[in-house]
């Protein structure tokens, strides 16, 4: 770094990060330059930040095990031995703690890319243009704070949550309501979105109940006509209907002594609401085609995203029946009452798919800002989704990479350091025949290549060929763009 200019006292922005927000943290500048230790921490402070100043290996190590530092700043050429090969060494006792930004020569790129495969968040290269300085230790900073965010729900977490994840005060007050329900007998009624984990909830209501150790037994009240869900639920005799070659016991049956789960009972057909009236009311039913009550001892959760109030006033569903149903009544909250909830609910879906993964900071900021209708269910098939796109020697799902997943093929262009469908830079693109049992691309793999390079090379000449510009203006981190560069053959 020849040289920093200090930010201007008098720009209201000078000590904000990229969106405004102030970012002013802890960081450990560690190298051996004292021109560059005094430039570099001057312009850092002045953009609020503590500074942490380390000239060799040791100092650094020393000075973080000491003072815990949010972000460093780590030079690969430091004493005693001034060899980048030996810096690289260092990387690991501080990653993956925290970010660590390595300073390299200008051009060494392929020391970069060492780096990063060690653990390495990012990379500047000498001089160090301010700007770029000021955006890669915001963006650390923030990812920082995400990622002790994401420590601190994981560590507060319940051990036993009851399956419903999250610290939002919804979810706290739902699960507090479950374990205050289930030890009783009462019926019980669950109301909420669609995708919001209504199932999740009768399980849970069943494992902390006395009936824990005795069958749970689910079914969807709008997924059958009113004659087969009379046979699944109730059973039937042999011989009661073309194709009853046995009897065959029904859910309810099966369920003695546990509980039966009626999904979406505001679905139920009108014939089938009476029918389970009187089995509430009586605790007796009579399998298809027979003529001997049967008994059973069962508790019912029922669950439907319909308003079945606004239902029994329009005669669509049983007054009768509904306040059979409605024991207890528990509400799942929206996504969007629960936004406190995303990033943990994300991780954990995340780490399903690829245990080692994570979610970077523009990821979690873009989940975070969009809005979720289909709730729990739709967050969770986008990040497994972009669990999957992963490529093996990928470990962190950016923005990109969900907007992607999401259905959004034009993002397929942003996505940070890994390869299009259409495989790595030997595979000379599709061939425009569809894709073949070897590998070969096909024509929307081929248009997807296309699209990424002519995005990255016109944005490297919008930027004058400065790679630092270009990667932030395409949103993602350098060691990507390089990645990109290097297998679209713009080298």
């Amino acid at each position: 770094m020849n040289s920093i200019a200090t930010p201007n006292a008098d720009d209201p922005g000078a000590a904000a990060g990229p969106h405004g927000a102030p970012e002013s943290g802890h960081v450990l500048l560690a190298d051996d330059e004292a021109a560059f230790q005094r430039l570099g921490s001057a312009f850092l402070r002045g953009l609020g930040h503590t500074v942490t100043l380390a000239g060799d290996g040791e100092q650094a190590l020393a000075a973080f095990a000491r003072q815990r530092p949010e972000l460093v700043l780590l030079d690969l050429a430091m004493p005693p031995h001034m060899d980048p090969e030996i810096g690289l060494q260092l990387i690991p006792r501080f990653a993956p703690q925290v970010p660590v930004v390595v300073l390299t020569g200008h051009g060494d790129h392929a020391l970069a890319l060492r780096a990063t495969e060690l653990g390495a968040w990012d990379f500047l290269t000498k001089p160090v243009d301010p700007e770029m300085l000021r955006f890669v230790v915001a963006r650390g900073l923030r990812k920082a704070r995400l990622d002790a965010e994401l420590a601190n729900l994981r560590a507060s977490q319940a051990l036993d949550d009851l399956g419903i994840a999250g610290q939002a005060a919804a979810t706290a007050q739902l699960r507090a309501l479950v374990r205050r329900v289930a030890p009783t007998q009462v019926s019980v009624l669950v109301l909420g979105p669609t995708g919001t984990g209504k199932e999740l909830v009768a399980r849970a209501l069943h494992a902390c109940s006395t009936r824990q150790s005795e069958p749970f037994m689910a079914i969807h009240c709008g997924a059958l006509s009113a004659e087969l869900l009379e046979s699944e639920l109730f059973g039937h005799m042999k011989g009661s209907f073309t194709g009853a070659y046995r009897d065959q016991p029904g859910l309810v049956e099966a369920a003695h002594g546990g509980t039966l789960f009626l999904d979406e009972v505001g679905e139920m057909p009108p014939p089938m609401q009476v029918k389970l009236l009187r089995f509430l009311q009586e605790g007796t039913f009579v399998p298809v085609g027979g003529r001997v009550q049967k008994r059973v001892d069962v508790r019912v959760v029922a669950a439907t995203h319909r308003d079945l109030e606004t239902m029994v006033r329009e005669g669509a569903f049983r007054e009768d029946l509904f306040y059979r149903l409605k024991g207890v009544v528990l509400r799942t909250p929206s996504l969007a009452e629960r936004p406190a909830d995303i990033p943990l609910l994300a991780t954990r879906f995340l780490q399903r798919v690829a245990h080692r993964a994570c979610l970077s900071p523009d990821a979690l900021a873009w989940l975070m800002a969009r809005e979720w209708p289909g709730n729990v269910r739709e967050l969770k098939a986008v990040v497994e989704s972009a669990g999957a796109l992963l490529m093996p020697d990928q470990r962190e799902v950016d923005a990109a990479l969900l907007r992607l997943s999401s259905g959004d093929t034009a993002a397929f262009a942003a996505v940070s350091g890994g390869e299009s469908p259409a495989g790595s830079a030997g595979d000379g693109g599709g061939n425009g025949t569809g894709a073949a049992p070897d590998g070969t691309a096909g024509p929307l793999d081929a248009a997807l290549m296309e699209l990424e390079l002519r995005m990255v090379r016109d944005t490297l000449a919008a930027a004058g060929g400065n790679q630092s510009e270009a990667a932030r203006r395409l949103g993602i981190s350098r060691v990507g763009l390089v990645k990109k560069l290097t297998r679209l053959g713009l080298r």
